[in-house]
């Protein structure tokens, strides 16, 4: 693997990338990965059609092996096919990944090499128009279980940065061998590798969910469950409907009426709840009978409802901030904390991004371009979570102990003024006197 904690001071642009051991490093390992190599990077399998309890727990244990392929299109398909888990893991990652960001110096870290490597990146990734996608793919670790970035490297403007981030679709990662299944490998190479390259360290952003196995890990696992069982609901409900849904016609015919009106009144059964009309003999007749028997739709909805209240609960963390009780349970206090919760995630979705940007790629921008006394950049999400509870905390207490000023700009997102002229105050409204009378428009 390619060590970066002994790379030399990199200041010059005619100066090559070298590794650990003073050797240039070939301009193809600077490059991203095959874009598609034989179509693994658009092609899926489909492998959930079809879906039942064995195959699925089939593609299970070969991902837990390092052979993940077939579960990752699982994975998508199932995304895919149904509109309400797509809908919150959409909300989940754009709601993060919609807001603008920033490049800071770590807390507490306010040196002058911190802030000027801090400032130096900031300065280069806000006008890449990559970086939101790369944002939005690494978020997606959370439902696949990892995401992989392959970092390109160059010089712009004298410093060593990331020019271009290639997004690599997660069905192309595995592992070597069943022993080493918790490594992701890429699977792009030769017979010689069998097909994979190891992710060398400062190429690649690497994301991964809680878990022993990234292939056996994120909401990809434990949701598949329920939308298995939601789309087998939705099939049976569609049967149902088929048999005992529609109304039912039939036709009678006189005894002794020819082969002629005999094939027209059944071309007319056969054809009416699509032409709406018939044109029929005296001899034959055609009757529309309501569904009256076939037993209870409801528990097919029922089921249908039960595996969504389950994934909504696994994504969002409650079923309220997404949906109301047709039975009116449920109270705004209730609602609140199923917001909560789905804030919570988001905010752990944010700070794994935050704490992987530190790592891959605030550390090696540091390293190659000479900030040997800086701390690693990281990346300030500007996302506003609840600012008014935020708010009356501070006020509470900054009664009783000194509040920093900069860290109340950093997490309200405020810049501070440039000069007294820029500066304003706002007047705290005061609370209503119950033993006086609200003054009217003219202060009377």
């Amino acid at each position: 693997m390619l060590s970066i904690s002994t790379r030399p001071k990199l200041r010059e642009p005619e100066v090559e990338l070298l590794d650990a051991n003073g050797r240039p490093i070939a301009f193809t390992r600077r490059s991203v990965a095959a874009p598609n190599p034989r179509g693994q990077q658009t092609y899926n399998s489909h492998p959930a059609i079809g879906l039942t309890t064995e195959i699925l727990l089939s593609y299970y244990r070969s991902a837990e092996y390092g052979a993940p392929v077939r579960q990752l299109d699982m994975f998508e398909d199932l995304r895919e096919r149904d509109g309400e888990l797509a809908g919150m893991l959409d909300e989940r990652v754009e709601d993060v990944a919609g807001w603008d960001y920033e490049v800071i110096p770590p807390p507490g870290r306010n040196d002058k090499p911190s802030v000027l490597a801090a400032g130096a990146l900031n300065e280069h990734l806000q006008s890449k128009l990559e970086f939101r996608q790369f944002l939005a793919h690494q978020l997606e670790a959370v439902y696949y279980g990892f995401s992989c970035t392959n970092l390109m490297w160059d010089y712009e403007d004298g410093l060593v940065v990331p020019i271009k981030f290639f997004n690599v679709a997660h069905r192309r990662f595995g592992s070597p061998s069943q022993e080493r299944s918790d490594e992701i490998w890429l699977l792009d190479g030769d017979k010689s590798t069998f097909g994979l390259i190891e992710l060398e360290q400062g190429l690649w952003a690497i994301s991964r969910a809680r878990g022993r196995n990234p292939f056996a890990s994120g909401l990809g696992r434990k949701t598949s469950w329920w939308t298995m069982f939601k789309l087998q609901g939705v099939k049976q409900f569609q049967v149902w409907l088929d048999m005992y849904g529609l109304p039912l016609a039939i036709g009678y015919y006189q005894e002794g009426a020819g082969d002629a009106s005999r094939n027209a009144l059944e071309d007319a059964v056969r054809s009416i709840g699509q032409d709406g009309y018939a044109v029929l003999s005296a001899q034959t007749e055609l009757i529309i009978k309501e569904t009256t028997h076939g037993g209870d739709s409801s528990i097919h909805q029922q089921w249908v409802k039960m595996c969504d209240a389950i994934n909504t609960k696994l994504v969002t963390g409650g079923t309220l901030n997404t949906d109301v009780s047709s039975t009116g349970a449920g109270s705004y206090n209730a609602a609140t904390v199923h917001k909560g919760r789905l804030d919570a995630k988001k905010r752990h979705d944010a700070r794994l991004f935050e704490e992987m940007f530190a790592r891959d790629i605030g550390q090696t921008f540091n390293i190659w371009n000479g900030f040997d006394r800086a701390a690693p950049p990281r990346v300030k999400i500007k996302i506003p979570w609840g600012d008014l509870q935020l708010a009356q905390t501070y006020e509470i207490i900054g009664s009783a102990v000194p509040l920093s000023k900069s860290q109340i700009y950093e997490n309200f997102q405020l810049r501070p003024p440039t000069d007294p002229s820029d500066a304003v105050r706002f007047e705290p409204t005061k609370p209503p006197d119950p033993g006086k009378a609200r003054p009217d428009r003219e202060g009377k």
